[in-house]
């Protein structure tokens, strides 16, 4: 990887800054300063947008790592913007080099592409909760979040009846999502279907039964 980030930091000094022999003189005025703006995760087949338009630079340059990857790049807007799209998962690494008065800064960027996951065949949470988040393209950062949710109410020792379930979690849901509950309300409907179908078949009745189910949910909300 040092390689070519090395290959790429020697092309843009060569193509850019040294256009003599002699030493450079001292860089005056702003150095060279990368400002990347990017996700760390994709699906295939999506479109990521990559802008580096507000870094200070006269000059950038760009390596996808490995160059070979199942993945079409490209660069526009002198190269201060990049749209990306994987035909594939896995990690996909971005070097980007800028320069300025002399002077040249890089950074390294990966992408953890995912791929779809497989149709449950079972009725376990632990499998369907991460196919729901990837149905509804819900971001995993709020996702664990709402996993700490059912944790902390997991945790209580003060809920003995269903009522008393459903009204913590809904209070600690809305609470831990703010803005973003309406965003995950298809998920947290297709749950509250499975949970109204286990009290019905009795399976979900008991302080104990609920403190089990609530972990398991926990646990499928972090495998996103």
């Amino acid at each position: 990887m040092k390689f070519f980030a090395s290959v790429l930091l020697f092309s843009l000094i060569s193509s850019n800054l040294v256009a003599q022999t002699d030493p450079p003189a001292t860089p005056q005025g702003e150095k060279a300063k990368i400002v990347l703006e990017a996700p760390s995760t994709a699906r295939v087949g999506e479109l990521i947008r990559f802008d580096v338009s507000q870094s200070i630079a006269d000059s950038f340059q760009w390596l996808l790592v490995p160059e070979s990857a199942k993945a079409d790049f490209e660069t526009y807007n002198a190269g201060s913007r990049a749209v990306f799209s994987a035909r594939g998962p896995g990690e996909y690494v971005f070097i980007v080099a800028c320069a300025k008065n002399g002077t040249v800064d890089v950074v390294r960027h990966v992408i953890t592409v995912k791929s779809p996951p497989q149709t449950p065949t079972n009725d376990s949470l632990e499998a369907w909760i991460p196919f729901w988040a990837y149905t509804y393209n819900l971001p995993p950062t709020e996702c664990h979040l709402l996993a700490n949710s059912f944790e902390k109410v997991a945790s209580n020792p003060n809920l003995e009846t269903p009522g008393d379930w459903i009204k913590a979690t809904s209070e600690s849901n809305r609470a831990i999502l703010g803005s973003k509950l309406d965003l995950f309300k298809p998920l947290l409907n297709k749950i509250g279907k499975i949970l109204q179908k286990r009290a019905q078949d009795g399976l979900l009745v008991t302080p104990e039964q609920h403190k089990a189910l609530w972990l398991e949910i926990a646990s499928a909300l972090r495998k996103i």
